[in-house]
């Protein structure tokens, strides 16, 4: 027997939720900081933050989104992936492959924000040139940001495998 979709919803977000809520303990956020008393202007700003650095990927400039970036954020690009420490390393590494790409296009499904956590899932699109022997890619993902003090310091995706 299957499950209603509603069922389906909440139980994701509801694992979303506990995802966000465990990194924020995990990354020191404040315990106030996650309760639902949060200014909501700056959880708002929080996710305009995190919408702004998603949509500015279409830009194809790593140089360009560091400026949302924290001097020594830290990026998971996937799991089992070591991290991308500073803006460095972020541009050394992102440069070449955005170089690479046609389009890069992230279309952004939802978000949410808990104090310094903000949580997006997206379809992250990446169109190759035409004539390239290599496919085009569409990912399913989960990021999780922490912000603070207007910059991305962390961020890591997750890959919602199974669902495209």
């Amino acid at each position: 027997m299957t499950r209603p979709e509603t069922d389906i919803a909440l139980e994701r977000r509801a694992i979303l939720g506990g995802l966000g809520a465990g990194l924020a303990l995990a990354l020191g956020t404040s315990a106030n900081a996650a309760e639902p008393g949060a200014d909501p202007a700056v959880e708002a700003e929080k996710e305009k933050i995190v919408t702004d650095f998603c949509k500015a990927w279409a830009k194809r400039d790593a140089d360009a989104l560091t400026a949302y970036l924290a001097d020594d954020v830290e990026y998971h690009m996937f799991e089992g992936r070591p991290p991308i420490n500073g803006l460095a390393e972020f541009s050394g590494q992102l440069k070449p492959f955005m170089a690479s790409m046609r389009e890069i296009d992230w279309e952004i499904l939802r978000s949410t924000v808990m104090g310094d956590v903000v949580l997006n899932e997206r379809i992250d699109h990446f169109l190759r040139p035409d004539g390239s022997q290599a496919p085009d890619n569409h990912f399913h993902v989960v990021g999780v940001f922490l912000v603070r003090e207007g910059k991305i310091k962390y961020w890591k995706d997750y890959n919602m495998s199974g669902s495209l």
